[in-house]
């Protein structure tokens, strides 16, 4: 009888907690609908299904003895449990969701707009976004044609999908299945890719979107027509249907066709992918993203301010018909054209709260930390973004800010737990060796050294180079002393670009130009070693020295996967910089005074006699005269050079390239503060005929040669 009624109590029992189940499904169901209706945290949902789950122990004691234990009669055991219970289940509920996002999946931003009034933006936190990385689109069949499309359908889809803030939308050049599984499972349910094909004038544009743990094509559809803009504003739709966007997620975001914001000509857009700005201008000359893409280049690399303003003006002008957040980014790009760091920060943390994890904005971030030297906001903020989203990318970015800040001993513990982790990655050991060469632990350095080697044979060409500096730091110390020699600016002699070194809290550290900071090590008594393995370059900056022993230049010798490149860098300090200002304004006096200075202190740096040369010249002729020599040589020469006066000055711009100020240094010759390996040269032919030519400084030789190659000297049109 005793036996019966035990069973009949645990039939009943488990009746009841079938109940309790479908009760709690059917609530988890309802608890589902009120988050997505109204954009709360569904993170609720898992913590209540771990709580329902976590409380079964206690909910099936209680079932079972529920007649005595509602009169109130508790045994010892059932005393323990049931508080027991409890507690473990806080404890896991805690350590499971204690970071996690419990609020609104939104968040109102707000940002002073270009009228100077206070405007705000719904916006879907970053952690609450659906991941989607897309990568490049094949032909079906051999078409070398319209390979442009393979990134240029990546490109606008990526372009359209990104209007949407609910998703999280990334490009990579990855190829094959096995390659996008490995980089896009960790972080994302889903990756779209595709096909497409071109006959005549129709277009086939086929998205497929996939499983991101194993590649399988959950859903796809062709799209033809003539219209391969209008296709693929509705292959965007369909990736949105697919991944689990409701219409009413959808409609949170304005969504604007492509030939609305983008580009209305696809020759543009074709010739914008191949990277031919000047083209893609020319045959759209409001076309703002291509502005706004041909600055960031100019300023990311320095390849002149005027051109720089120039581009970043045009695209500013033209802006007001792009979404919100490119018409912030080209905000952004243009206060840092014009220097003005504070707004450019403002507006960066801004458009950080919007698109964490955009490359463009955290870029330009740390150039802004770099060009104003904030070492413990870069570090504070890399660590924040890594916490945030623990990728290769962030981790990367962290290590170097760590070795900025000088935090060598928990890198190298991080890479090593790392390491337990990925046992087999044949180059995450090998980020061990900067800090420990850092550190002055040079024993360590060399057995990580021998094992990058053995394991990565292609990196000779760079590996080689860490051995000298290797062999170096073991006979030499790093010292306060032997690192002070380095402080000081180098200014490209192709560019306007400037390395910068200096002391802090005695490390040595540098900075070049709208790049980010870094942590040079010593290679040598007059050579720094900088890059890494894992960006797959290794830059030895040689210092040259004078009789007096004063370093006035740097070779820079950039040492790659298979090959060496070699830049030269010119001491740049402040007399020398005040000059070139002095001269930009006609301040001749000022100028001449500084130059002079500058040259007795750097008499190799042969530039700065070139300048003073210009005074000299300007000096000696009335400005009318000045005026008539340019206006004898302005025009077009090629179809490819064009040569003009704008307020009194001669300027020049090469198809393609950035605008320069042009200055006399004879009656045929000119120079340019943004390259001083050039000399300007107009020759008259044998047949009379107007020419313009290039002459490039020889450092070896400390001569100018005539650049004949390439169509540097070219007749002007008629």
């Amino acid at each position: 009888m005793e036996g019966q009624s035990r069973k009949r109590k645990w039939i009943k029992t488990l009746q009841f907690l079938a109940a309790y189940l479908v009760a709690a499904w059917t609530f988890l169901q309802f608890v589902d609908w009120i988050l997505n209706r109204y954009d709360i945290s569904p993170n609720w949902v898992d913590l209540l299904l771990w709580i329902f789950i976590g409380v079964i122990p206690s909910v099936l004691i209680y079932f079972y003895n529920q007649d005595r234990i509602n009169e109130g009669i508790l045994k010892l055991r059932e005393k323990i449990i049931f508080p027991l219970n409890v507690i473990l289940l806080a404890i896991i509920t805690y350590f499971g969701f204690g970071n996690s996002d419990l609020g609104a999946t939104t968040k109102e931003i707000s940002y002073t707009n270009d009228e100077g009034n206070l405007a705000t933006q719904l916006i879907t936190k970053e952690e609450f976004r659906i991941g989607l990385p897309i990568y490049q689109f094949e032909p079906t069949v051999n078409d070398t044609i319209n390979t442009w499309l393979q990134d240029g359908i990546q490109e606008l889809l990526y372009q359209d999908l990104s209007q949407d803030k609910t998703l999280s939308v990334t490009k990579s050049d990855s190829y094959g299945t096995v390659n996008k599984v490995t980089e896009s499972r960790i972080f994302n349910d889903y990756y779209v890719d595709g096909t497409y094909e071109v006959n005549g004038d129709t277009f086939k544009v086929t998205p497929k979107v996939r499983n991101a743990k194993n590649g399988k094509v959950l859903s796809e559809k062709t799209f033809e027509g003539n219209d391969l803009l209008n296709l693929l504003d509705e292959a965007s739709v369909f990736v949105k249907d697919n991944i689990g966007l409701t219409e009413v997620k959808r409609d949170l975001y304005i969504d604007l066709n492509l030939n609305e914001f983008y580009s209305n000509s696809l020759e543009a857009i074709k010739a914008h992918i191949n990277r031919d700005y000047y083209r893609a201008q020319e045959l759209d000359p409001t076309f703002a993203m291509s502005y706004f893409e041909n600055a960031q280049r100019s300023i990311r690399y320095s390849f002149g301010e005027e051109g720089e303003k120039k581009l970043i003006n045009q695209a500013y002008r033209y802006s007001g018909k792009l979404p919100l957040q490119r018409q912030l980014q080209i905000r952004i790009l243009r206060h840092i054209a014009y220097e003005e760091w504070d707004m450019a920060e403002k507006l960066l943390k801004l458009q950080l709260e919007i698109d964490p994890s955009d490359e463009i904005y955290n870029r330009l971030l740390y150039a802004v930390y770099g060009e104003t030297k904030q070492v413990e906001a870069y570090t504070k903020y890399s660590q924040e973004r890594y916490d945030n989203n623990k990728s290769i990318e962030n981790g990367t970015n962290l290590l170097n800010a760590s070795l900025v800040s000088g935090n060598y001993d928990e890198i190298i513990t991080a890479i090593k737990s790392l390491e337990i982790v990925q046992p087999n990655n044949p180059s995450l050991f090998a980020l061990k060796i900067r800090p420990q060469l850092l550190k002055g632990d040079i024993e360590a350095a060399k057995k990580t050294q021998e094992r990058a080697k053995l394991l990565n044979p292609g990196w000779k060409n760079f590996t080689e180079p860490v051995d000298s500096v290797i062999d170096y730091l073991s006979k030499n110390k790093a010292t306060k002393k032997a690192l002070l020699r380095f402080v000081g600016k180098y200014r490209s002699q192709s560019l306007e670009q400037v390395y910068e070194y200096w002391m802090e809290n005695d490390k040595l550290l540098c900075y070049v130009s709208n790049q980010q900071l870094s942590a040079p090590i010593l290679a040598d008594d007059n050579k720094l070693m900088l890059g890494s393995y894992i960006n797959g370059n290794i830059n030895i900056n040689t210092f040259l020295e004078d009789s007096k022993g004063k370093f006035y230049a740097t070779v820079n010798t950039e040492h790659n996967y298979n090959n060496r490149n070699v830049y030269y860098y010119w001491r740049y300090d402040d007399t020398i910089k005040n000059a070139e200002e002095a001269l930009v304004k006609s301040d001749y006096e000022t100028a001449e005074k500084l130059y002079k200075i500058a040259i007795e202190n750097y008499p190799e740096h042969y530039f700065l006699k070139l300048g003073l040369q210009h005074i000299e010249y300007v000096k000696s002729k009335p400005e009318e005269e000045i005026i008539e020599q340019y206006s004898n040589i302005i025009g077009s020469y090629g179809n490819a050079r064009q040569f003009w006066i704008e307020d009194n000055k001669l300027y020049y711009e090469r198809q393609g390239n950035t605008k320069l100020h042009l200055y006399p240094i004879s009656e045929d010759s000119y120079i340019s503060l943004s390259r001083y390996n050039n000399q300007y040269a107009f020759e008259t032919t044998a047949n009379g005929r107007q020419a313009s030519a290039v002459y490039s400084y020889e450092n070896e030789t400390k001569t100018w040669k005539k650049l004949m190659e390439n169509n540097n000297y070219l007749f002007k049109d008629e």
